[in-house]
Protein backbone atom coordinates (compact mmCIF):
# COMPACT_ATOMS: atom_id res chain seq x y z
CA UNK A 1 0.00 0.00 0.00
CA UNK A 2 1.25 3.46 -1.19
CA UNK A 3 1.89 6.02 1.62
CA UNK A 4 -0.35 7.90 0.25
CA UNK A 5 -3.56 5.91 0.14
CA UNK A 6 -2.35 4.95 3.83
CA UNK A 7 -2.57 8.50 5.45
CA UNK A 8 -6.02 8.80 3.12
CA UNK A 9 -7.78 5.87 4.71
CA UNK A 10 -5.69 7.30 8.36
CA UNK A 11 -7.44 10.90 7.72
CA UNK A 12 -10.89 9.23 6.62
CA UNK A 13 -11.08 7.09 9.54
CA UNK A 14 -10.46 9.70 11.97
CA UNK A 15 -12.73 12.15 10.46
CA UNK A 16 -15.49 9.46 10.77
CA UNK A 17 -14.34 8.90 14.48
CA UNK A 18 -14.15 12.53 14.54
CA UNK A 19 -18.08 12.96 13.53
CA UNK A 20 -19.41 9.71 15.34
CA UNK A 21 -17.87 11.19 18.36
CA UNK A 22 -19.04 14.55 17.80
CA UNK A 23 -22.74 12.96 17.04
CA UNK A 24 -22.90 10.40 20.06
CA UNK A 25 -21.87 13.62 22.02
CA UNK A 26 -24.49 16.14 20.62
CA UNK A 27 -26.94 13.24 21.64
CA UNK A 28 -26.51 12.58 24.83
CA UNK A 29 -26.06 16.36 25.39
CA UNK A 30 -29.96 17.02 24.33
CA UNK A 31 -30.99 13.31 25.78
CA UNK A 32 -29.69 15.75 28.90
CA UNK A 33 -31.12 18.78 27.96
CA UNK A 34 -34.38 17.69 27.25
CA UNK A 35 -35.21 14.91 29.78
CA UNK A 36 -37.76 16.99 32.39
CA UNK A 37 -39.39 17.57 28.91
CA UNK A 38 -40.06 14.18 27.67
CA UNK A 39 -40.81 13.15 31.22
CA UNK A 40 -43.71 15.08 31.35
CA UNK A 41 -44.74 14.32 27.85
CA UNK A 42 -44.45 10.88 28.29
CA UNK A 43 -47.87 10.16 29.47
CA UNK A 44 -49.09 11.94 26.18
CA UNK A 45 -47.64 9.69 23.86
CA UNK A 46 -50.04 7.14 23.24
CA UNK A 47 -52.04 6.15 20.17
CA UNK A 48 -55.54 8.07 21.09
CA UNK A 49 -53.79 11.34 21.52
CA UNK A 50 -55.03 14.17 19.59
CA UNK A 51 -53.75 18.14 19.58
CA UNK A 52 -57.34 19.97 19.41
CA UNK A 53 -57.04 23.83 18.21
CA UNK A 54 -59.46 26.31 18.48
CA UNK A 55 -61.36 27.37 15.24
CA UNK A 56 -64.04 30.44 14.44
CA UNK A 57 -66.13 29.19 12.15
CA UNK A 58 -69.12 31.41 12.97
CA UNK A 59 -71.30 33.28 10.45
CA UNK A 60 -68.75 36.68 10.09
CA UNK A 61 -65.91 34.27 10.36
CA UNK A 62 -67.47 32.04 7.39
CA UNK A 63 -68.14 34.68 5.20
CA UNK A 64 -64.10 35.41 4.45
CA UNK A 65 -62.78 31.59 4.89
CA UNK A 66 -65.26 28.39 4.52
CA UNK A 67 -62.91 26.24 6.25
CA UNK A 68 -62.58 28.40 9.07
CA UNK A 69 -60.19 30.73 10.71
CA UNK A 70 -57.41 29.97 13.60
CA UNK A 71 -55.56 32.86 15.35
CA UNK A 72 -51.68 33.30 14.73
CA UNK A 73 -51.02 32.64 18.20
CA UNK A 74 -52.72 29.05 18.17
CA UNK A 75 -50.37 28.27 15.17
CA UNK A 76 -47.37 29.78 17.20
CA UNK A 77 -48.30 27.41 20.23
CA UNK A 78 -48.51 24.03 18.08
CA UNK A 79 -45.27 24.58 16.53
CA UNK A 80 -44.07 24.87 19.66
CA UNK A 81 -45.94 21.80 21.11
CA UNK A 82 -44.83 20.13 17.56
CA UNK A 83 -41.12 20.55 19.24
CA UNK A 84 -41.78 19.87 22.19
CA UNK A 85 -44.13 16.21 21.66
CA UNK A 86 -41.17 15.52 19.31
CA UNK A 87 -38.56 14.89 22.19
CA UNK A 88 -41.26 13.12 23.27
CA UNK A 89 -41.54 10.22 20.53
CA UNK A 90 -44.22 11.98 19.27
CA UNK A 91 -43.00 12.52 15.30
CA UNK A 92 -46.63 13.83 13.63
CA UNK A 93 -48.91 16.16 15.74
CA UNK A 94 -52.03 14.97 15.35
CA UNK A 95 -54.16 17.68 14.85
CA UNK A 96 -58.43 18.31 15.45
CA UNK A 97 -60.29 21.29 15.09
CA UNK A 98 -62.87 21.45 18.14
CA UNK A 99 -65.94 21.54 16.61
CA UNK A 100 -64.31 18.23 14.94
CA UNK A 101 -63.84 16.00 17.74
CA UNK A 102 -66.09 13.15 18.19
CA UNK A 103 -67.47 11.88 21.58
CA UNK A 104 -64.72 8.48 21.31
CA UNK A 105 -61.77 11.15 20.66
CA UNK A 106 -63.13 13.05 23.70
CA UNK A 107 -61.95 9.59 25.73
CA UNK A 108 -58.29 10.00 24.84
CA UNK A 109 -55.04 11.97 25.95
CA UNK A 110 -56.28 15.38 24.63
CA UNK A 111 -53.67 18.81 24.66
CA UNK A 112 -56.20 21.39 23.84
CA UNK A 113 -55.29 24.71 22.56
CA UNK A 114 -57.15 28.17 22.96
CA UNK A 115 -59.26 29.39 25.89
CA UNK A 116 -62.90 28.45 26.02
CA UNK A 117 -64.06 31.50 24.21
CA UNK A 118 -62.82 29.96 20.96
CA UNK A 119 -62.27 26.13 21.76
CA UNK A 120 -65.51 24.21 22.10
CA UNK A 121 -63.78 21.24 24.12
CA UNK A 122 -61.54 23.20 26.56
CA UNK A 123 -64.89 24.81 27.54
CA UNK A 124 -66.56 21.08 27.97
CA UNK A 125 -63.78 20.19 30.32
CA UNK A 126 -63.04 23.56 32.22
CA UNK A 127 -66.72 23.03 33.08
CA UNK A 128 -66.27 19.74 34.40
CA UNK A 129 -63.06 20.39 36.70
CA UNK A 130 -62.52 22.09 39.84
CA UNK A 131 -60.74 25.15 38.43
CA UNK A 132 -60.24 27.98 40.81
CA UNK A 133 -58.70 30.31 37.84
CA UNK A 134 -61.54 31.03 35.26
CA UNK A 135 -62.08 33.11 32.40
CA UNK A 136 -65.06 35.48 32.25
CA UNK A 137 -68.30 35.39 30.42
CA UNK A 138 -67.90 34.32 26.66
CA UNK A 139 -71.29 36.40 25.97
CA UNK A 140 -69.63 40.23 27.10
CA UNK A 141 -66.27 38.67 25.75
CA UNK A 142 -64.45 38.96 29.28
CA UNK A 143 -61.02 37.83 29.23
CA UNK A 144 -60.23 38.89 32.24
CA UNK A 145 -59.13 35.77 34.92
CA UNK A 146 -60.97 35.24 38.57
CA UNK A 147 -59.05 33.78 41.26
CA UNK A 148 -62.07 32.19 43.04
CA UNK A 149 -60.22 31.61 45.81
CA UNK A 150 -58.09 35.02 46.35
CA UNK A 151 -61.52 37.15 44.59
CA UNK A 152 -58.64 38.96 41.98
CA UNK A 153 -59.22 39.80 38.86
CA UNK A 154 -56.31 39.55 37.07
CA UNK A 155 -56.62 42.00 33.72
CA UNK A 156 -54.92 42.36 30.42
CA UNK A 157 -52.80 45.72 29.77
CA UNK A 158 -53.72 48.01 26.56
CA UNK A 159 -51.13 50.77 26.14
CA UNK A 160 -51.10 53.71 23.39
CA UNK A 161 -53.10 53.22 20.36
CA UNK A 162 -54.64 50.45 22.11
CA UNK A 163 -52.41 48.04 21.35
CA UNK A 164 -51.97 45.07 23.62
CA UNK A 165 -48.47 45.19 25.65
CA UNK A 166 -49.63 42.63 28.29
CA UNK A 167 -51.53 39.86 27.96
CA UNK A 168 -52.34 36.21 30.21
CA UNK A 169 -53.07 32.95 30.38
CA UNK A 170 -54.29 29.70 32.19
CA UNK A 171 -52.00 26.38 32.35
CA UNK A 172 -53.98 23.24 33.48
CA UNK A 173 -52.65 19.82 33.41
CA UNK A 174 -55.44 17.00 34.79
CA UNK A 175 -57.40 13.96 34.39
CA UNK A 176 -59.48 13.72 31.25
CA UNK A 177 -63.06 14.58 32.23
CA UNK A 178 -64.18 12.10 29.75
CA UNK A 179 -61.85 9.44 30.76
CA UNK A 180 -59.92 8.93 34.07
CA UNK A 181 -57.28 6.82 32.20
CA UNK A 182 -56.29 9.50 30.05
CA UNK A 183 -54.94 13.42 31.02
CA UNK A 184 -55.51 16.67 29.42
CA UNK A 185 -53.33 19.82 28.95
CA UNK A 186 -54.63 23.30 28.58
CA UNK A 187 -53.38 26.29 26.67
CA UNK A 188 -55.19 29.03 26.96
CA UNK A 189 -54.69 32.53 26.77
CA UNK A 190 -56.95 35.87 27.43
CA UNK A 191 -55.82 36.35 23.39
CA UNK A 192 -53.86 34.53 20.85
CA UNK A 193 -50.17 35.96 22.54
CA UNK A 194 -51.29 34.19 25.97
CA UNK A 195 -51.88 30.98 24.31
CA UNK A 196 -48.75 30.48 22.15
CA UNK A 197 -46.94 31.89 25.50
CA UNK A 198 -48.51 28.95 27.30
CA UNK A 199 -46.98 26.73 25.07
CA UNK A 200 -43.61 28.15 25.63
CA UNK A 201 -44.09 27.86 29.53
CA UNK A 202 -44.69 24.21 29.82
CA UNK A 203 -41.46 23.86 28.50
CA UNK A 204 -39.72 26.71 30.71
CA UNK A 205 -37.96 25.53 34.51
CA UNK A 206 -40.80 27.23 36.23
CA UNK A 207 -43.64 24.29 35.55
CA UNK A 208 -40.80 21.03 34.61
CA UNK A 209 -38.97 22.06 37.87
CA UNK A 210 -41.91 23.16 40.17
CA UNK A 211 -42.75 20.50 42.85
CA UNK A 212 -46.39 19.93 42.09
CA UNK A 213 -45.12 19.19 38.81
CA UNK A 214 -42.43 17.16 38.82
CA UNK A 215 -44.52 14.87 41.84
CA UNK A 216 -47.00 14.26 38.67
CA UNK A 217 -50.23 15.74 40.36
CA UNK A 218 -52.46 17.69 38.27
CA UNK A 219 -52.20 21.58 37.99
CA UNK A 220 -53.69 24.92 37.60
CA UNK A 221 -51.27 28.51 36.99
CA UNK A 222 -51.71 31.54 35.65
CA UNK A 223 -49.01 33.79 34.14
CA UNK A 224 -48.54 37.22 32.31
CA UNK A 225 -46.83 37.50 29.07
CA UNK A 226 -45.44 40.87 28.41
CA UNK A 227 -46.05 41.53 24.31
CA UNK A 228 -43.46 43.78 22.58
CA UNK A 229 -43.56 44.74 18.82
CA UNK A 230 -46.23 42.52 18.36
CA UNK A 231 -44.67 39.65 19.96
CA UNK A 232 -44.67 37.77 23.49
CA UNK A 233 -41.29 38.28 25.34
CA UNK A 234 -41.14 37.69 29.16
CA UNK A 235 -43.22 35.38 30.92
CA UNK A 236 -44.33 35.62 34.36
CA UNK A 237 -45.42 32.98 36.24
CA UNK A 238 -47.84 34.11 38.99
CA UNK A 239 -49.51 31.07 40.72
CA UNK A 240 -49.49 27.44 40.35
CA UNK A 241 -51.69 25.12 42.11
CA UNK A 242 -52.52 21.81 42.85
CA UNK A 243 -55.37 20.98 41.31
CA UNK A 244 -57.90 17.95 42.37
CA UNK A 245 -59.01 17.04 39.52
CA UNK A 246 -60.36 13.67 40.89
CA UNK A 247 -63.82 15.74 41.97
CA UNK A 248 -65.03 15.97 38.52
CA UNK A 249 -68.58 17.96 37.66
CA UNK A 250 -69.75 15.33 35.75
CA UNK A 251 -72.45 16.75 33.22
CA UNK A 252 -72.30 20.35 34.31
Amino acid sequence: MSSSLYDLIINLSAAAIAFAAGWSFDKVRDLWRFRNIRGFWKPFATSDLKVVTSIFIKEEHYIWERSGLVGVGDVLALNELRQQLNRAGVEQLPLTPSHQLTGLERQGNLVLVGGPHSNQVTAEVMQRLPVTFTFGSVDTHDANIYDSVTGDVMRCVIGAGDQLVADQGILIRATNPFNRERNIIILAGSFGFGTSAAARLLASSDILTHAIVTEGHPFEAVFSVEIVGGTPQHIELKELRQLDSTVLRVGA
